[in-house]
């Protein structure tokens, strides 16, 4: 028979050994939980006519590493609403952003000289 003071040295490292592998349970599986899958880069090549043609619609993955790159004819100032980029364009040269899509929703990419909206930037 164990004497009392062994005893509780014994009963306090089985609690701690409890609560560290139930801590240790529960990182583990919060790891797990909503861990975003791999998402492949997407490069989105858009060239604007002139006039500009119809409102385009551009899906990107939620997640995705995102290379955007606009040529315009005239001399422009380009805006991505929600992610905020923008850029002064001059005729005939191409800017280019890189981001990640990580707020899912639609945005407009759009001129802010003439105000034409040029696609819908729908990520998911």
């Amino acid at each position: 028979m164990r004497r009392p003071q062994e005893r509780g040295r014994f009963v306090g490292a089985m609690k701690f050994l409890f609560r560290a592998l139930v801590l240790v349970l529960t990182a583990l599986a919060l790891a797990g939980c909503g861990a975003p899958e791999s998402v492949p880069p997407q490069t989105v090549e858009l060239e604007i006519a002139d006039p500009p043609g119809p409102t385009q619609r551009i899906e990107i993955a939620l997640g995705a590493e995102v290379t955007m790159r606009i040529t315009t004819p005239t001399a422009d100032h380009a805006h991505l609403h929600g992610y905020e980029l923008e850029a002064t364009t001059e005729a005939g040269e191409t800017i280019e952003w890189v981001f990640t899509a990580d707020m899912a929703g639609s945005y407009e990419l759009e001129s802010h000289a003439t105000d034409t909206i040029w696609a819908d930037v729908v990520v998911s």
